[in-house]
């Protein structure tokens, strides 16, 4: 096994292809608890590959995937969020119609008990539970995030990265132990990619969550991790601190450039 004792997550020689192409190729590694393990490599090396097969989106060919020691092996991805992995994607995906609170309080929705009828109707149980959440969402996460001065407008039409950052706090309504971030700063200004950095590490020594990252920006990546793993081509080709990471030379060829 590839995880070690403190390891949250441990991807265990995992190989997936489409057709004759193989996008990942026996991919290890561990992202140890409280931590925030980056992925970095070229546009089509797998790293969103690797996402969609942790969160359940896509199934492996082979090798295995272990959850705080469980295997996920065939678990759906909405059982994989009742097991508190949560993540969010590349391209913005909030409901431009509703409010930031409303965007924020779907990201919970899987693990309310009184389900989606009830909820939908504000029944019984459902509307204590409701009021429960918001409560919940304010104290934790509104003020957390400085989303206070926009929790009941609607999303659309708010800057670019605000919505992200709404992301991040969807994604952690659900109270995630394992975070998965793609490209959390894509698109964004200097000034923005360096606050939504606070806010990662703000999170991970908050909440204790472990956070596993994609993203190309490698000033970000370099300041925020504590573990990097580099793939090219479906592979692992080099990983550890991100100090060794940046200077090793197949890095460099492949994805960094030449000093």
């Amino acid at each position: 096994m590839t995880a070690a004792m403190t390891a949250l997550l441990d991807i265990d020689r995992v190989s997936v292809s489409f057709g004759g192409v193989k996008a990942m190729d026996e991919v290890s590694f561990a992202a140890e608890e409280g931590k925030v393990t980056s992925i970095i490599g070229p546009n089509g090396a797998g790293k969103t590959t690797l996402f969609n097969v942790i969160s359940g989106f896509y199934t492996a060919k082979s090798g295995a995937i272990s959850f705080d020691g469980t295997r996920l092996d065939g678990a759906p991805a909405h059982a994989r969020s009742e097991l508190g992995i949560a993540r969010t994607f590349q391209n913005i995906a909030l409901f431009a119609g509703l409010t930031v609170l409303e965007n924020i309080k779907l990201g919970a929705h899987a693990q309310l008990k009184s389900g989606l009828f009830r909820s939908a109707l504000w029944l019984g149980p459902a509307r204590h539970e409701e009021r429960t959440l918001t409560q919940r969402i304010d104290d934790e996460i509104i003020d957390f995030l400085e989303l206070g001065a926009v929790r009941d407008a609607q999303v659309a039409g708010l800057p670019y990265g605000l919505q992200k950052r709404i992301e991040l706090a969807r994604a952690l309504a659900a109270r995630p132990r394992l975070l998965l971030l793609d490209e959390p700063v894509a698109g964004m200004t200097p000034p923005e990619k360096e606050k939504m950095a606070d806010y990662v590490r703000k999170t991970v020594d908050r909440f204790g969550t472990t956070v596993l990252l994609i993203d190309h920006d490698m000033g970000m990546v370099m300041g925020l991790s504590d573990h990097v793993v580099a793939v090219n081509f479906g592979k692992v080709i080099a990983q550890g601190r991100p100090e060794t990471v940046r200077n090793d030379r197949e890095v460099v060829e492949a994805y960094l450039g030449a000093a």
